[in-house]
């Protein structure tokens, strides 16, 4: 039984390798034996050229979506293609092949850049309904890596001028293990100069331009190639008017209201004013949840404190109307006192002296009775009278003259020094 066992392994292998000949012919037309070929003795623990010149990256960053940005722990959220396109001479197909969309299988046997986002808080690959990525290998080993990700990164905000600021966020990457010895990367030149933003429309920002740059920075112990992009935007202050500057400006021109109440109506004002600046305050505590604690006074910050200078002012004002009221009333009590003390001189007074006063009195009577009777008959004395009375049931102080004027002319003058200096003369 031996020989049987040794016709087969003489007769049968040759028949077995002959097969797979066969499968893999023509081998320079069949694809798979091409990569088969290619990566056989393929390793990928090493660089391309890795004992040549540094090893080119070419970026290209296709933006689909950017935001939320989030102000409270700084930050910017993006959806993205990001595209790395590189050479490996070791892949370089035969002439009659190019531009070949391969198994994204065949990345876990090849070598591929280790880029990573410097500034990035977290990201992940997309992976509905499959792995979002692809390896394409073009011509002369030249290999394009394509795939979608979300990334949140960090962006460093300066709110100095918030809501009437303008942002720049930036996106950092470079190579995680490699210095600029090994692989030195650089932005995809073309039509869209490395970064293709798709219509972008931003729901609190506005993205008015962008910028991209290349450096060398010192991680470790070895210098990094870096390519950043740095996306311009500026924020819609539209919400932040509705919200936040209207409610402050008409609860101040609600405190006015004071100035037109009776001077005597104490509760009455001071509520108004007492009420102003406590729905004044929850405004401004809703409108600063919305930013993170920053040590510094931000643009809508100082509006408020300008609302509730006036909202104070106006308290203070009824204050001096009240005490100018007391002060008043003191010195009429005053004169009443004085005539009293008239009239208790005049009892003691001899009767002739008496008499000769009631008859002066009685005759001047008389004669203001008629001008009266005279006055009824005309239309001018009535109004005339009409206005006497108002002006004796709601007198008008002099100083609420004055703030009917004063306070709104001031607080229109502080506005337009305030959006003057906010938007035209502070620089981004």
């Amino acid at each position: 039984m031996w020989y049987l066992f040794i016709l087969s392994i003489v007769f049968l292998q040759p028949i077995h390798i002959l097969s797979l000949n066969e499968t893999c012919w023509p081998r320079a037309n069949n694809l798979t034996c091409v990569l088969n070929d290619l990566l056989y003795g393929y390793n990928k623990q090493l660089r391309p050229n890795h004992t040549g010149d540094p090893l080119q990256v070419q970026v290209y960053l296709m933006i689909i979506t950017l935001g939320p940005i989030v102000e409270l722990d700084m930050s910017f959220t993006m959806n993205l293609f990001f595209r790395q396109v590189w050479t490996d001479e070791r892949l370089t197909l035969p002439n009659k092949i190019s531009n070949v969309a391969v198994s994204t299988k065949l990345l876990s046997a090849i070598w591929k850049p280790d880029t990573y986002f410097l500034n990035s808080h977290s990201g992940y690959l997309h992976t509905t309904p499959t792995l979002n990525h692809l390896l394409r290998i073009l011509e002369n080993g030249r290999l394009l890596y394509s795939s979608r990700l979300t990334i949140k990164a960090y962006c460093s905000m300066f709110l100095r001028r918030y809501p009437l600021d303008v942002q720049t966020c930036s996106l950092i990457l470079s190579s995680y293990a490699y210095g600029t010895r090994d692989v030195i990367y650089d932005w995809k030149l073309d039509e869209h100069n490395g970064v293709e933003l798709e219509r972008l429309k931003l729901s609190q920002f506005d993205l008015f331009s962008y910028k991209i740059s290349k450096r060398e920075i010192q991680l470790t112990d070895r210098n990094h190639s870096v390519l950043q992009l740095d996306l311009r935007m500026r924020r819609s202050v539209g919400f932040y008017v509705l919200q936040g500057y209207i409610p402050a400006g008409l609860l101040v021109i609600l405190s006015w209201i004071s100035f037109w109440i009776d001077s005597e109506a104490t509760a009455d004002r001071v509520y108004i004013g007492i009420t102003s600046i406590l729905s004044l305050t929850t405004l401004a505590l809703d409108i600063r949840s919305h930013i993170p604690a920053v040590p510094y006074i931000t643009a809508i910050d100082s509006f408020f404190i300008i609302c509730y200078l006036f909202l104070l002012a106006s308290l203070l004002q009824y204050t001096a109307v009240h005490r100018h009221l007391e002060y008043g009333h003191a010195i009429n009590n005053t004169g009443g006192m004085n005539n009293l003390s008239e009239s208790s001189k005049q009892q003691n007074m001899p009767i002739e002296s008496r008499s000769s006063n009631l008859i002066v009195v009685r005759s001047s009577r008389t004669r203001k009775l008629r001008s009266l009777k005279h006055a009824r008959r005309s239309t001018f004395a009535v109004v005339a009278q009409g206005l006497h009375f108002l002006r004796r049931k709601a007198p008008l102080h002099k100083l609420d003259r004055l703030a009917r004027i004063g306070f709104p002319v001031l607080f229109v003058l502080c506005n337009c020094i305030y959006w003057y200096i906010f938007i035209f003369y502070t620089s981004d």
